[in-house]
């Protein structure tokens, strides 16, 4: 059943110790403001899954099935809970710390099976990008611009290919997908300033 504008947000699962992620909240642009994060399944890009408001500072457990293959994305109710699939510009988090969809914000990735592997950054990189390399949101806010598909932006490209490692931070071009995996089906997710 699709959510609805009139769904609260989740308040966090009860971990179990199943799969899911610990996600973090580390924007603290404004303090007195939340953040919304929603889960999307793929190829159902009108309705998310479920979605979480985020204090600045705060971390909740968020379960998945074992069989979860989607993202996690900076969001805004008014329009992510719309019915519509046109909102997807920004930063995905989806087994990597995808670009391909713009950049909203930045974001680390971590498994949580003790192999010590993550990617993702940290770095605010909108600040300061080339204007030619930004990009509007469906609320007018500013991201970096998308690097494949219809409108996507060469100046975003070669600006986040002269930041980040396409290897081992973020995936940006589809030469590289530095995709990682946890053996135990959990993840830890920080999230940084960005635009939702």
């Amino acid at each position: 059943m699709p959510l609805t504008r009139s769904l609260p947000p989740s308040e966090g699962d009860y971990d179990d110790g199943g799969p899911g992620i610990i996600m973090r909240d580390l924007d603290f642009s404004n303090r007195r403001q939340g953040h919304y994060y929603f889960f999307y399944e793929n190829n159902r890009d009108s309705h998310p899954w479920k979605y979480v408001l985020l204090q600045p500072g705060t971390q909740v457990f968020m379960s998945v099935c074992p069989t979860f293959t989607g993202r996690i994305v900076r969001g805004n109710p008014t329009y992510n809970l719309d019915g519509s699939a046109l909102h997807n510009l920004g930063t995905w988090i989806e087994g990597d710390v995808s670009l391909l969809e713009g950049c909203d914000g930045a974001a680390l990735l971590a498994a949580t099976d003790g192999s010590g592997v993550m990617t993702g950054f940290s770095d605010d990189i909108i600040t300061g990008a080339p204007y030619a390399a930004l990009a509007a949101k469906s609320d007018g806010s500013v991201t970096l611009a998308k690097t494949v598909g219809d409108d996507a932006s060469w100046v975003a490209t070669q600006y986040e290919l002269g930041l980040l490692d396409p290897t081992t931070q973020a995936f940006i071009v589809q030469a590289y997908k530095p995709v990682i995996a946890t053996r135990n089906g959990r993840w830890d997710l920080s999230l940084y300033p960005g635009t939702y």
